[in-house]
């Protein structure tokens, strides 16, 4: 009789287990998979009317451990640039975080719109304004630099 009750309690510990976490979400080994919790992106516009500009592009990738993560940016109706690997690590408080920031050169007037994508983990951020009047042209010429 003992033997029955050994293994009802065994059979609801391995299903307690299996409940926990998904099969997809363990790598051989039994580690988890790394997996980005989510993506963020915001850029700081110049401050200024004057141009040539320095606006700045930066994304946050969360995940639940340190890892490497491939992530692009998009222009809305436009351009893809990328892959840019964000490398996370531990912030403190049990989270992972890594950062992307690139400075975008303005050298005439823009309105549009980017967003950052981390495909190989099926994670957006999302879409934020660029904007810059470039009323006042210093030269320099160009288009914005991505």
């Amino acid at each position: 009789m003992n033997s029955g009750i050994l293994g009802i309690t065994i059979a609801a510990a391995c299903l307690g287990i299996a409940g926990s976490a998904a099969a997809k979400d363990i790598q051989v080994g039994g580690a988890p998979k790394l997996k980005v919790t989510k993506l963020q992106m915001g850029i700081k516009s110049p401050a200024t009317n004057t141009c040539p500009a320095d606006a700045v592009l930066n994304a946050w990738v969360f995940t639940n451990k340190a890892g490497s993560v491939p992530i692009y940016i998009a222009r809305a109706g436009g351009n893809v640039a990328g892959p840019f690997m964000v490398q996370t690590k531990a912030t403190g408080s049990g989270k992972f975080m890594g950062t992307y920031s690139k400075i975008l050169k303005i050298h005439q007037p823009i309105e549009a719109q980017y967003r950052a994508s981390a495909p190989n983990f099926k994670k957006l951020s999302n879409w934020v304004p660029l904007k810059a009047t470039c009323k006042i042209g210093l030269g320099g010429g160009g288009a914005q630099q991505n």
